[in-house]
């Protein structure tokens, strides 16, 4: 008897949450269009060496592996 009480209650939420979630499909404006995008650019990418923290990387985990 408990696990059917339980049921329903279970049924019960999921038909509320099931219900508030509908959306209408009727007369709806549609939303308005996204700004345009005015991304400007000014001055140089930065470009440096990427390797360099990889390799600081490595010597560390080196010399934790060699201490172990």
């Amino acid at each position: 008897m408990r696990q059917l009480a339980l049921a329903v209650i279970l049924a019960c939420m999921l038909t509320g949450t099931a219900w508030a979630g509908e959306i209408p499909s009727g007369d709806r404006t549609p939303p308005p269009p996204p700004p345009p995008c005015t991304l400007t650019t000014t001055g140089e990418v930065p470009t440096s060496d990427a390797t360099a923290p990889g390799t600081v990387i490595t010597i560390i985990l080196t010399l934790i592996t060699i201490g172990r």
